[in-house]
């Protein structure tokens, strides 16, 4: 799988990119990787961190699924999601904002979440599970602090050390780890990792893209073997199509070498 890796990295490079890979079977250790500790500007990857540190303090119990919270017409953003052309929804569960974070990547529900916790919450979280290359530095679609530099970055190791933790209930409670499981196994883009899937596997995942950002991060979940952790970051390709063909490439790479 080295090979293959080294050559999807030289792609990467004749586009003007740089690809960032992490591949870990955790039923036999063996793991690939290449640029893991790079910091990658995170795109909606964050979320699953947002995700988690919602779960976690609804688990503590500091809030309840159940909450529901205003969305009103000067809290919707632009840009992916579906909250934006809903006219008629008021208000949201919070489980129903976790939801459409992840499936749809949605930038309102996110937004909401993040003002819900605090971006502080987040980055605590992350801080204390080991996720150090992990900044949520501003909401999303906010134009004015990108320009300031203030970006939202991460890491593939990081995004990796993330959904293990998550797969082997090492975050959070049992309930709560499987709404995670659940949300990202309904993702709704599925032009990455998954396009070379093969029958009967199940990926639960995270894309996320910016302009000259694309990524995809999820965990291959298979009957009867363990679960296989992928992470894909690509920056600097200006083609999002060529860069999801090379994330979907590596996801092949990975599938072949370790299923």
């Amino acid at each position: 799988m080295r090979d293959e890796l080294d050559e999807l990295v030289r792609r990467a490079s004749r586009l003007g990119g740089t690809l960032g890979v992490v591949a870990h079977d955790l039923g036999t250790g063996e793991r690939a990787e290449v640029n893991a500790e790079r910091r990658f500007t995170s795109a909606s990857v964050i979320k699953i961190a947002i995700m988690a540190t919602v779960l976690a303090e609804a688990e503590a119990g500091g809030r309840s699924l159940d909450d529901r919270l205003p969305a009103p017409p000067d809290a919707r953003v632009p840009g992916s999601g579906v909250i934006k052309d809903l006219a008629d929804a008021a208000e949201f569960s919070v489980r129903d904002l976790l939801t459409l974070m992840i499936i749809v990547s949605d930038n309102t529900a996110t937004n909401l979440l993040i003002d819900l916790v605090g971006r502080d919450a987040v980055n605590a979280w992350c801080a204390r599970k080991g996720l150090r290359g992990t900044v949520l530095a501003r909401v999303m679609m906010d134009a004015a602090a990108r320009e300031r530099g203030e970006e939202n970055v991460t890491t593939p190791a990081d995004v990796a050390a993330l959904l293990t933790g998550l797969v082997r209930g090492e975050l959070l409670g049992e309930r709560a780890t499987a709404f995670a499981l659940d949300a990202l196994s309904r993702q709704q883009l599925n032009d990455r990792l998954p396009r070379h899937l093969p029958p009967g596997v199940t990926l639960a995942h995270k894309t996320g893209e910016l302009a000259a950002v694309c990524h995809d991060a999820g965990i291959v979940l298979a009957k009867g073997r363990e679960p296989i952790v992928l992470v894909a970051m690509t920056e600097g390709i200006d083609s999002e199509s060529e860069a999801a063909t090379l994330i979907a490439e590596t996801g092949r790479a990975a599938y072949t070498a370790l299923l």
